[in-house]
């Protein structure tokens, strides 16, 4: 099999490096074919584009679309519940179209990092050690991470600015503290559907994939009907989970994968100095009679 990867961030979303960069980084790994998905915005690919021709790597565009579903059923943490879904958009031809979308969730995406701040500044402001960081204080720090782009601030630029100022012992707990959906700083983006996002992707020429389907805080049976829900609105393949998962979370993607006749997808959510767990190429092994959706592009 080549090597493929086709989830990845840069500095137009939450990454840490830029376009160009992470293409190179790509190369580097030995990754054949490979997919910039930016959250909720194309402006990056351009620039990788320019790179991966150089240097002899296939670049299948892409971005990582923002979006929600309606949980339903369930108690306890899984009790009904609007969830914040990703659905990863390739190989798309009507980029024009897709953007006139993404703009609108890219001014979300600001406002949503903004509110997310102001959260945060009050619950510092209830901590000895920090009260002295107030919302200016700690929005401008959050811009920095993003570039001075606030339509591309994310959670995770916010969880590296609350690593290094010590509230946190690491990104990852800054999201299990305070970002992750339901938690004390969490303020939901203003987005479409699931089944809206599937639409338009496939109106735009590209394939569907769900992302990381087992990273949405859901028990085991609600990530299968989440599965179920996705393939039933017309989406065509899911990401296949991280070799770091344990086996068994692997086997009930794949029994879900051939009860729905999906496609499968491979991508390492590399995001850099942000997400260091996450490795470039560092993705999993489709099986034999797994469709992997870089057959189609």
């Amino acid at each position: 099999m080549i090597k493929v990867d086709l989830h990845s961030h840069s500095t137009r979303s939450d990454g840490t490096f830029a376009p160009a960069h992470v293409v190179k980084l790509a190369h580097e790994m030995g990754i054949e074919v490979f997919a910039l998905t930016d959250h909720d915005t194309t402006a990056g690919i351009d620039e990788a584009r320019q790179m991966a021709n150089e240097l002899g790597v296939r670049l299948i565009d892409g971005a990582e679309i923002s979006c929600h579903h309606q949980m339903n059923g369930g108690y306890g943490k899984n009790k009904s519940t609007t969830k914040t879904i990703h659905v990863v958009a390739l190989n798309f031809k009507d980029k024009e179209r897709l953007n006139q979308k993404l703009n609108h969730l890219q001014n979300s995406r600001e406002a949503r990092g903004h509110a997310i701040v102001v959260k945060m500044a009050k619950i510092l402001a209830d901590m000895a050690d920090f009260a002295h960081i107030d919302e200016q204080v700690l929005w401008q720090a959050v811009l920095g991470k993003a570039n001075g782009n606030a339509k591309a601030v994310g959670r995770a630029h916010i969880g590296q600015v609350l690593f290094e100022l010590g509230v946190v012992r690491t990104v990852q707990d800054a999201f299990d503290k305070y970002l992750a959906d339901n938690k004390p700083a969490y303020v939901a983006i203003d987005s479409l559907t699931m089944g809206q996002t599937i639409e338009l992707i496939h109106e735009c020429g590209g394939i569907s994939v769900l992302a990381h389907p087992t990273r949405y805080d859901l028990s085991a049976t609600r990530v299968r009907k989440l599965i179920a829900d996705f393939a039933m609105l017309g989406g065509q393949a899911v990401e296949l989970p991280s070799p770091s998962e344990p086996m068994s979370t692997r086997a009930m993607i794949d029994r879900c994968v051939a009860e729905h006749g999906l496609m499968v997808s491979v991508g390492s959510d590399f995001h850099g100095a942000n997400m260091p767990w996450r490795k470039l190429g560092q993705v999993a092994t489709p099986k034999a009679e797994q469709v992997g959706v870089w057959e189609r592009f």
